[in-house]
């Protein structure tokens, strides 16, 4: 996913609740994933949108380089708002499944090396991620 669609999405999303967008981190080789803070009266939101696919999670704090991310959040009620700039809220739910038990032939070989070496235990820590 550009940057750009992700920093515009943030925009109108912090437009529509009277907020504002903070930092926008762009994915790189390291972190597979942009982040955004969006604030708004009395309220903090860091947003991670995926590098490649346009679905973004919630996290209750701002991800540290290299650590990984255990704290994702529900979305909050505005997070909505993403799916008009065409981007998928991701649940706690979904982001917490065991990759265990999830479907992962559609992987590339590439990717499933990741996987082997890496050892993510949930879909989350598999799609937000800093891997090389």
């Amino acid at each position: 996913m550009n940057v750009v669609a992700f920093k515009t999405a943030c925009h109108a999303v912090a437009r529509s609740i009277r907020g504002t967008v903070g930092q926008v981190t762009p994915a790189g080789v390291t972190p597979s994933f942009h982040t955004a803070l969006i604030t708004a009266s009395g309220m903090r939101s860091t947003v991670l949108c995926h590098g490649v696919l346009p679905v973004v999670a919630f996290v209750a704090s701002p991800p540290e380089a290299g650590d990984p991310l255990a704290d994702f959040a529900s979305p909050p009620a505005w997070a909505d708002a993403f799916e008009l700039g065409g981007f998928r809220p991701l649940g706690v739910g979904e982001l917490s499944m065991p990759l265990a038990s999830t479907d992962t032939s559609e992987l590339a070989e590439a990717e499933l090396e990741q996987v082997r070496h890496w050892c993510p235990r949930t879909v989350g820590e598999l799609m937000f991620n800093w891997w090389d």
